[in-house]
């Protein structure tokens, strides 16, 4: 077997250490005002294009290690800050970046983070126990219930499901959540057509979600009652 060379060992550290260092920065946000606000981004927004694209970026990969900053508020301030197409392609690349850094610090910790946060997480841990044979199924729905983006990610990460089937799984799952807060940047009414038709889909979508988890229960205790027989 060939040795590890030094450096091997000490590399699974680097996404702690990141994540270490973005939790550190929004907490001194949080620490030095009133929290990270939409207000607070779109008034700190470069006027430069491009730059501003890099700082909506970067928002987004501190949003992926803390709860000090909400998905929400960095999506809003996109829309309101770009024009349409582009505050959807910004929020479509932020939510790719929220959705992976949380998974590569998970795969980094090992599988102890995953037992962990299935005895912290109730609700994840029954999704869970109940469709562990199909995990993209259950980080769709999870992802569609708008649970933490940090604690899926870094609870698959854990479990070292297949990256690429955990991005498509959670980026169908955030879509209708995303497409809402960009529009809800760039229109501002809650009651406005746009918004209340992203806000059916994102409901529409959580409703899904339950009746196939439902519907899953249900036939897995029918197959067992018959195994009992």
């Amino acid at each position: 077997n060939a040795q590890k060379g030094p450096g091997m060992g000490k590399r699974k550290y680097i996404p702690l250490a990141v994540m270490l260092c973005l939790a550190a920065g929004a907490a001194a946000l949080v620490l030095t005002g009133d929290g990270v606000t939409v207000e607070m981004l779109t008034n700190y927004a470069p006027k430069n294009t491009a730059l501003a694209v890099v700082v909506a970026l970067l928002a987004y990969a501190v949003k992926s290690q803390t709860v000090f900053v909400l998905y929400g508020v960095v999506a809003t301030a996109v829309g309101i800050v770009f024009e349409p197409p582009l505050s959807l392609i910004v929020n479509a690349v932020g939510s790719v970046i929220c959705i992976s850094v949380p998974y590569f610090t998970g795969r980094a910790s090992g599988g102890e983070a995953a037992h962990k946060l299935l005895a912290k997480y109730k609700k994840l841990g029954e999704v869970y126990e109940g469709n562990r044979d199909n995990l993209f199924l259950v980080s769709l729905v999870l992802r569609v219930t708008n649970l933490s983006n940090d604690i899926l990610g870094l609870f698959f990460g854990a479990l070292r499901m297949d990256y690429w089937q955990y991005l498509a799984s959670s980026f169908i799952g955030i879509l209708p959540t995303m497409v809402l807060y960009t529009v809800l940047g760039s229109d501002l009414d809650l009651t406005s057509t746009p918004v209340l038709i992203c806000a059916g889909v994102d409901i529409a979508c959580i409703i899904a979600a339950w009746f196939v988890l439902r519907h899953r229960k249900k036939r897995k205790g029918t197959q067992n009652e018959e195994k009992a027989l």
